[in-house]
């Protein structure tokens, strides 16, 4: 009975309990993602709306006045007036189109930092992702341990009633049945905590099963097109900053009704104004110098970034190469351990070795498929990381 089962739990080791799973990643990305949709939007539509105003053909809504003079108050003689005013600010030259790339700009550098977010949350998602796999396959492997166990035990068991075995070497089988069940509390605990988390940060989206593959980036990375999209529009608040030294000139045109006296007819009149602020160095140096930090600072980040980008895609590289070589150096350990646990198994059979060295083979052949079951997904998780340190979203 025991070398049947415990071989039938050791072909099936290297595969991992199925449980109700999303198709991929991107779909448990979708699924998270989707939640911050209507923040985004309304960010989305406030860059058009100041886009749109940039366009638009005065700098400021256009305004009415009215006003009325009156002498009933004093004389009486029957002085009044009536005036009707309409007053609008009209670009200068140039301030349309540098407003214009401002906000084309700030749009534009939204756009990236909102790509860089699910890049981000792609990330979390990914260690959390790998860290239930992880946590799954401990817990696979902690079941069929505890099978082989009991397997174990029911065949000691056995040979001691037929006077194979003596009653001490029945309690050595229980103690590690007993053992191996405290083990299989652990991993199902560490199991449901990161498969929680998993659930939390993906919006309630199943584990998948289906592993990334290694992809060739196309584009920039999306934190260095953030930084530089955020480098454009400082360098566009700049020029804006140097070119409008004054406020924006209002153009007025009033209309005017008036008597001096009660028997005279009102006498009406048009006038045409324009007002011009004046501008001052003073006036814009704050301006000028705080856009241009802004500018500086987006262009240290950059290179600052650039740095550290290549040195995080050559770091992933290396941990992907590493993890490949201990996969086939953990699959040589298994099948070195399964060997020479089935030589000892028969060996046991016979009498020739105790329950103690048979003991401590199943726990060596133990160690050595839970390694080999796991270098597997290190790998994998390996592929997952390089494709995040990238900048490829699932």
């Amino acid at each position: 009975m025991f070398p049947t089962a415990f071989k039938a739990c050791l072909v099936s080791s290297i595969f991992i309990l199925n449980y109700a799973q999303a198709a991929t990643l991107r779909d448990a990305l979708d699924q998270a993602w989707a939640v911050q949709a209507p923040a985004q939007q309304a960010h989305a539509e406030r860059y058009n709306a100041d886009l749109n105003a940039s366009r638009a053909w005065t700098p400021e809504p256009p305004s009415i006045g009215l006003s009325h003079t009156t002498d009933q108050l004093n004389d009486n003689t029957g002085l009044r007036e009536w005036e009707v005013e309409l007053a609008t600010p009209i670009w200068l030259y140039g301030q349309r189109d540098r407003a214009a790339s401002v906000a084309q700009s700030a749009q534009a550098a939204f756009a990236g930092v909102s790509k860089l977010a699910r890049l981000v949350l792609a990330g979390s998602l990914r260690e959390a992702w790998w860290e239930a796999r992880l946590a799954e396959l401990d817990f696979s492997l902690a079941k069929r341990k505890l099978a082989a166990e009991q397997a174990l035990a029911t065949d000691v068991s056995r040979r001691v009633k037929a006077g194979d075995l003596a009653k001490s070497d029945e309690s050595l089988s229980k103690i590690a049945v007993l053992q191996a069940k405290k083990e299989l509390g652990v991993a199902q605990l560490a199991f449901e905590r990161a498969q929680q988390g998993f659930s939390l940060l993906s919006r309630g989206a199943a584990l998948p099963e289906q592993a990334e593959a290694e992809q060739e980036r196309s584009g920039e990375h999306p934190l260095l097109a953030s930084l530089g999209l955020n480098a454009q529009r400082s360098q566009a608040q700049l020029q804006q900053a140097a070119g409008d030294t004054r406020d924006a000139p209002e153009l007025s045109l009033s209309y005017t009704s008036e008597k001096d006296a009660s028997d005279e007819a009102y006498r009406g009149r048009v006038t045409l104004g324009i007002k011009i602020p004046f501008g001052s160095e003073s006036r814009n140096r704050p301006r000028i110098s705080a856009a241009n930090a802004e500018l500086i600072s987006a262009q240290t980040s950059l290179q600052l970034e650039q740095q550290q980008v290549a040195s995080a895609i050559k770091t992933a590289q290396s941990e992907l190469a590493q993890s490949r070589a201990e996969q086939e150096l953990a699959f040589e350990q298994w099948q070195l351990a399964v060997e020479r646990g089935e030589w000892i198994e028969k060996g046991f059979r016979l009498g020739q070795f105790d329950l103690t060295t048979q003991l401590k083979t199943l726990q060596e052949r133990s160690t050595a498929e839970s390694e080999h079951a796991r270098s597997r997904l290190l790998v994998e998780r390996a592929i997952s990381r390089l494709n995040q340190a990238a900048g490829i979203l699932p």
